[in-house]
């Protein structure tokens, strides 16, 4: 066997190395039940939104419709500076359901992070959950759900499960095969206490925590990260964290409808994971594009070079095996249906797709919608 044969074998060996911890903590960790006789919390809500006007009126009464006692919601509302009817659309809503809330207007876009500032100002709970306006709840009791194990743990962050929409197509199974795989990596990392992913989308806090990790002032410059840069401030303080697998707190957030948005939301995903110094994190990211692009070599040698074709057929088997555990322990949890027929076509394109994110992102730097 020559040399490059021992060198993609071992870029393998590190991609299954480093993904059977969180292999192994998912499997450790236990589904959340809810008690019946748990208190409300009292709860203050941030969701941030530009130009949601399709969105943002799915996003407020899911959450009005939730089996919790409302008298014990604040719900604030970050507009910055959109564009459309979002403003318009959600005080409607609002104004009618009795519930507490607050509406912020930017007049001009000041990015999500000093959003979430601004209405921290606002917040007159100690817990916080933040949402993204293009977010809903299938499940009634995603806030009790939340707010019991809120009670029993006392933890400083919970991060929530968020999954992509259940859709259809090639572009559809693409994000979600990737989302369910990371719902993976986050919980089975955060019951190792070595928490590294977390999303903004369904984020829960204390005010108390959130000053203690200094509020964002370490990467306010960043236009991304008011998650998982956060969640590394907040570790260094020695807080809480846990991750709540619970089906009943899973968030829904739409697929991107075309390749062009795609790209541009993990392009700013890449740029904020480009400014985290978790070193689990990095090297992660490294070998999985380092074996991505081994799959690409041992497609394009098999071609070349026909009697190549068994050695690339058994390193892309391997890998197949590996990714399909993560999305069998995902699917478990998440639900989400009719991925089976698109496993193939995606690893077959994911390669590609992770290294045109790599080098575009080194070039492009987008702002926040």
């Amino acid at each position: 066997m020559s040399v490059e044969y021992y060198i993609l074998f071992g870029i393998l060996f590190l991609y299954a190395l480093l993904l059977s911890f969180p292999i192994l903590g998912f499997a450790k960790s236990e589904f959340v039940k809810n008690d019946s006789d748990s208190l409300n919390e009292p709860i203050s809500i941030i969701i941030c939104a530009r130009n949601e006007e399709k969105n943002i009126p799915r996003c407020l009464k899911t959450i009005l419709h939730q089996q919790y006692d409302l008298s014990k919601l604040q719900i604030i509302l970050i507009d910055d500076a959109s564009t459309d009817s979002t403003v318009n659309y959600a005080q409607a809503i609002l104004k009618v359901s009795g519930i507490n809330y607050k509406i912020i207007q930017n007049k001009k876009q000041l990015g999500k992070k000093r959003s979430i500032l601004q209405a921290l100002q606002l917040a007159e709970y100690e817990l916080i959950i933040t949402r993204d306006a293009d977010t809903y709840t299938l499940s009634d009791e995603w806030l009790y759900t939340i707010s019991d194990f809120y009670t029993k743990h006392k933890c400083d962050m919970i991060i929530g499960p968020v999954a992509i929409s259940q859709n259809s197509g090639a572009l559809w199974a693409l994000q979600a095969i990737e989302n369910d795989i990371l719902n993976v990596l986050s919980c089975g990392m955060a019951k190792l206490k070595k928490p590294f992913l977390c999303s903004g989308a369904n984020l829960i806090f204390t005010k108390t925590a959130f000053k203690k990790a200094g509020s964002y002032q370490s990467h306010l410059a960043i236009t991304s990260g008011d998650d998982v840069l956060f969640l590394e401030d907040l570790k260094k303080t020695g807080a809480k964290i846990s991750y709540l697998k619970s089906n009943k707190a899973v968030v829904y957030t739409y697929p991107c409808p075309n390749i062009k948005s795609l790209f541009l939301q993990k392009i700013r995903w890449a740029n904020k994971f480009s400014s985290n110094k978790n070193y689990y994190n990095n090297l992660l990211a490294f070998v999985t594009l380092l074996t991505n692009i081994s799959v690409l070599f041992c497609i394009l040698n098999a071609f070349l070079v026909a009697q190549n074709a068994t050695f690339g057929l058994i390193f892309i088997g391997i890998k197949l095996v590996i990714d399909n555990l993560l999305l069998f322990l995902a699917s478990r949890f998440l639900k989400t249906k009719g991925l089976t027929m698109y496993i193939l076509p995606v690893a077959l394109v994911y390669p590609v797709y992770v290294l045109l994110i790599s080098l575009l992102s080194i070039f492009i730097k987008p702002n926040w919608k």
